[in-house]
This record gives C-alpha cells, sequence and structure tokens, in this order.
C-alpha cells in the first residue's frame, strides 16, 4: 500500500511514502482545516491538485492566466515525465480560482512564495503534513496524497484503466502498485487461505 514520493526542496531530496485519503470523511475534514487555515495558498492547491492529478511539481509553478476565461489547463510539459497535458477545468476548481484569485494578475504565480517566485514542493509538503497532523489522520499524507486520492477515486467508479490513463501511466501495474492496490489484493488472497 505503501509508495514512495520523493520530496525536494532546496537541493534536499527525502524519501517519503504517502497514501491516498482512506475515507470521505477524511478529505472533508482536511478541506475543512485547510479552508480555515491563515495560509490561504493551501486550500486552493487542494482542490486543483485533488481535482486535476498533477504532480505537486505541476501545481505549485501554475499561474492565474492559465485558468482564468479557460476552459481547459495546458501544461506543456509534465516536470517529470516532459508530457503535454491537457485537463479540463471543472466546477471545482473555477468556483476556487473565483474565490481566490479574482483580484490576481494574469501572470501572478497561485501560490506565491513571500520571497518571490512560487513556494517550493518541500514547503507546500510541509505544509499538507502540519495540516494532517492537526486534522489527527493517523497515516502519512503529503501532497502526492491529492494525486493517489483522485487516481483511488477514479479506478473506483471508472477502472483500472482510466485511472492509469489520468495518472499518465504507462501500463496498468504501475497504476496498481502506485495506489496500492496491487498489495491490498495480495493481503486480500492471503487472508482467504487456511492451509
Amino acid at each position: 500500500m505503501w509508495v514512495f514520493f520523493i520530496k525536494k526542496c532546496r537541493g534536499v531530496i527525502k524519501r517519503m511514502r504517502v497514501e491516498a485519503f482512506r475515507t470521505q470523511k477524511d478529505i472533508d475534514k482536511f478541506k475543512r482545516y485547510l479552508k480555515r487555515h491563515k495560509d490561504k495558498r493551501l486550500y486552493p492547491m487542494f482542490i486543483i491538485g485533488s481535482n486535476t492529478g498533477l504532480r505537486i511539481s505541476d501545481i505549485v509553478p501554475l499561474k492565474v492566466d492559465q485558468f482564468r476565461n479557460k476552459e481547459y489547463l495546458i501544461i506543456k510539459a509534465e516536470e517529470k515525465t516532459g508530457k503535454r497535458k491537457t485537463i479540463i477545468i471543472n466546477k471545482a476548481i473555477r468556483e476556487v480560482i473565483e474565490e481566490y484569485y479574482q483580484e490576481s494578475k494574469g501572470d501572478e504565480y497561485l501560490f506565491k512564495s513571500q520571497k518571490g517566485g512560487h513556494i517550493c514542493e518541500g514547503h507546500a509538503w510541509r505544509l499538507f503534513k502540519e495540516a494532517s497532523k492537526k486534522c489527527r489522520i493517523k497515516y502519512n499524507v503529503g501532497t502526492h496524497t491529492m494525486r493517489k486520492t483522485l487516481g483511488k477515486k477514479v479506478n473506483k467508479i471508472h477502472g483500472i484503466e482510466t485511472a492509469q490513463k489520468i495518472l499518465g501511466h504507462e501500463n496498468q501495474r504501475d497504476t496498481l502498485v502506485y495506489l496500492g492496490l496491487e498489495q491490498e489484493m495480495i493481503d486480500g488472497i492471503m487472508m482467504d487461505i487456511n492451509i
């Protein structure tokens, strides 16, 4: 069920295992906390990440004009894969952009750093980690949790093939491992064996 996420900030790389949210209750608790948090970047980051399936490396450099008056979000080259990605801007994303970025200029980063530019991936990860602790979520949550949660929900409703396409994986096995489903299947089989 564990998949490694590599956290990078200021040249430091750390391996961290994170999971998808296990319940809708945990998702709702996390969203409520982020919405009330003094750092107004967190809730939009969660909504955008959870509704696009983008990696945090592709989320932090997003700009307002990539969303404003647009039907699709276009990533010219994903940070990890270099592939072009086109994602429809759904109602949840549109609402968060309108609510949080109404006064922003088009060329502004959505997730601005106090030092200029955009926040780094590691800082976003620390903020999400802190939020999960405040929400008393007992399993490992990080920025990759958004992507994994979307993948699990898509798999449950539309199947592994669709989840694979949305996540941009080369094959279904990669998606099964990424979502922790392969281990869940093995665990279920092993629990049923009684020799």
